[in-house]
């Protein structure tokens, strides 16, 4: 019976330790998939009861890490050249692929509240999030949100170089067609504003 114990405790003990149980172990951790700096892009729902027209409300670079402990993560907001932008606060958590909370705050201005979920792209430069958006600061600034990783080929050119409308084009396309996959819901997308 002892022996029998001792076995039982062992195996617990190796689970815990490889993160196979509880949550995740010292070894184990969190994930590592939303690990990297993404372009997360509002999309505000315009005020008809029967259009699903949405149009770009604003967009940020999110840096995502796993924390020193391996039991959380770290984000900031950053520019496109990779520097923490000032004035503004992230938080972020994550499991079993769903955003449980992405919130992006600046003083009084907005507290942005981001849930979602992680989707598997044919490769990693493919992955996505997406998901809703409220405001806490706003209640009717409410909406959809989608993130791309910085590298991904579906930012290529949005908005620097030439043709950079085409580019633009083909994105409210893929943002349409996830959001049908992943919700059954066919929108229609405006992201004109990044143009400006």
């Amino acid at each position: 019976m002892k022996k029998a114990s001792f076995f039982i405790v062992l195996g617990l003990a190796v689970l815990l330790l490889f993160g196979c149980a509880g949550g995740g172990g010292p070894l184990g951790g969190v994930s590592t998939k939303p690990v990297d700096t993404w372009f997360v892009e509002l999309l505000y729902k315009l005020d008809s009861q029967t259009d699903l027209q949405y149009e770009h409300r604003a967009h940020f670079y999110i840096d995502i890490e796993v924390n020193e402990a391996k039991d959380g993560y770290n984000a900031k907001a950053v520019d496109e050249e990779g520097n923490e932008q000032e004035g503004i606060t992230v938080t972020f958590d994550f499991s079993n692929d769903k955003v449980n909370s992405l919130k992006i705050t600046k003083g009084s201005e907005y507290e942005y509240i981001l849930t979602g979920e992680f989707h598997d792209g044919d490769s990693k430069p493919e992955d996505s999030m997406l998901g809703k958006y409220t405001n806490s600061k706003d209640p009717d600034d409410k909406g959809l949100w989608v993130a791309f990783r910085k590298d991904s080929s579906y930012l290529t050119g949005v908005s620097t170089s030439e043709g950079a409308g085409d580019n633009l084009k083909q994105l409210e396309t893929i943002i349409e067609g996830l959001i049908k996959e992943t919700t059954g819901e066919e929108v229609e997308i405006d992201l004109s504003e990044l143009m400006k």
